[in-house]
């Protein structure tokens, strides 16, 4: 969607039906880019919702926009959901023209299946997944090692299928420092290598961020951003480019 495009209903429809639960910020960065007022939003959202083609909550004092469906489900958490939605927006933001989003029903059937993923270019061969965890998550015994294990195992299938070499990124809703010392504490899990580049050489995809950094960067810079933590425990981009 480009800044200056026409905004339709089905566009509105299309986009709210891909994150599942989005706010208005989220839907204004996905079609502006930008953090300001987009007219359309602000008609059709209500014009939508009073004809019953969304299904609005609320949450933390604003509102929530899904997809009527013939059997409601409710969302294990709208937090998580509002999050993995803004993440897309600022991730898929950067490099717009050229990425594939692919939603988390896209790596069902594997051992693990991240948030969402964006595909780049056949020139570059790479694609972006991410997994968003919320501080009980993070805490939960276990879990975060559990993913890394698990990816470990099944990216070169997932690998195989998109066509692609994949980055993972980890996205925490914890303190900067805690995710460093993370880093820090599984630096020996994260060093054993599993995949290699045509010159031999061992490629460790996994990157780590509190989301508050992250939610900081500057829209349409997420990838160039140097606040990712590597295997090393010092802070890179996930480019070197834009």
């Amino acid at each position: 969607m480009r800044r200056h495009s026409i905004i339709t209903e089905d566009n509105i429809l299309s986009a709210v039906r891909m994150f599942r639960w989005v706010i208005r910020s989220s839907l204004v960065l996905y079609f502006g880019g930008v953090a300001k007022r987009i007219k359309a939003l602000e008609i059709l959202l209500p014009k939508l919702e009073r004809e019953g083609k969304l299904e609005v909550d609320w949450h933390r004092g604003e509102k929530v926009y899904s997809i009527p469906r013939k059997k409601k489900v409710n969302p294990v958490s709208v937090d998580h959901e509002v999050a993995c939605a803004d993440i897309l927006c600022r991730l898929w933001r950067c490099r717009m023209e050229e990425s594939e989003i692919f939603m988390e029903r896209a790596f069902r059937g594997f051992g693990i299946v991240p948030e969402a993923g964006i595909r780049y270019s056949e020139e570059r061969n790479t694609m972006l997944i991410f997994e968003y965890c919320t501080r009980s998550n993070f805490t939960h015994g276990g879990v975060m090692k559990s993913k890394i294990t698990r990816y470990k195992k099944y990216l070169p299938a997932m690998e195989k299928k998109v066509k692609r070499n994949i980055t993972v990124l980890f996205v925490i809703d914890i303190e900067r420092y805690k995710v460093k010392e993370f880093v820090r504490k599984v630096g020996g899990m994260l060093h054993e290598p599993f995949i290699s580049d045509p010159a031999g050489s061992s490629l460790n995809p996994f990157f780590f961020t509190d989301y508050k950094t992250f939610k900081s960067a500057p829209v349409g810079k997420a990838l160039t951003a140097k606040i990712y933590f590597w295997q090393d425990g010092n802070e890179w981009r996930l480019t070197e480019d834009d």
